[in-house]
């Protein structure tokens, strides 16, 4: 469930819709003009970390039976763009708007589709405030639960089987009961 995991679902939940956005990720692609989709602009960026730098914080697992086992929850925040374009009506803001919305929807359903319950999205804001604008940018903090995952690693020793009890002996020499 990793963050570029999710990435991935959203751009192939959005190919299968026939969404023509391009969907990409990393922190130097918001400021990209390269990476519009079809019809200019139409646009969706995942970009690690808050305005800040910030990369979240960690809490205890709330799956901790899990194999491999996490051992802490990483509540990954990154910032989501969504950048839409009417070109039917440039200088329409309501139509823009629209046009954003709506990709914004999509965005969040395919969000919810791989990971329900383990995100949440939070503080939308508008990116630009010109007098001639290319469109309609949002971007949107999502905090992701991310599982922290102990490496499984083989043991030192075998443990020792006696009958009708298992012993494992530590480095220093003790015997543990299992």
């Amino acid at each position: 469930m990793s963050l570029t995991a999710l990435y991935r679902h959203v751009q192939e939940r959005l190919e299968v819709a026939g969404v023509t956005a391009e969907v990409r990720f990393g922190r130097r692609e918001p400021a990209k003009q390269i990476n519009q989709g079809v019809g200019r602009a139409n646009r969706v960026v995942f970009s690690p970390g808050d305005d800040g730098g910030g990369l979240g914080g960690y809490e205890a697992p709330v799956k901790p039976g899990r194999n491999p086992r996490p051992i802490w929850d990483w509540l990954l925040v990154a910032r989501v763009y969504v950048w839409a374009y009417d070109g039917s009506a440039p200088n329409d803001e309501a139509l823009q708007w629209d046009a954003v919305t709506e990709l914004h929807d999509l965005v969040l359903e395919a969000i919810h589709s791989y990971t329900a319950g383990f995100y949440q999205p939070s503080s939308p804001r508008v990116l630009g405030t010109t007098e001639r604008r290319f469109g309609e940018e949002i971007v949107f903090l999502l905090e992701h639960r991310q599982p922290v995952l102990a490496t499984p690693r083989p043991r030192r020793e075998a443990p020792i089987v006696a009958p009708g009890q298992t012993f494992l002996v530590t480095p220093n020499g003790e015997e543990q009961g299992c």
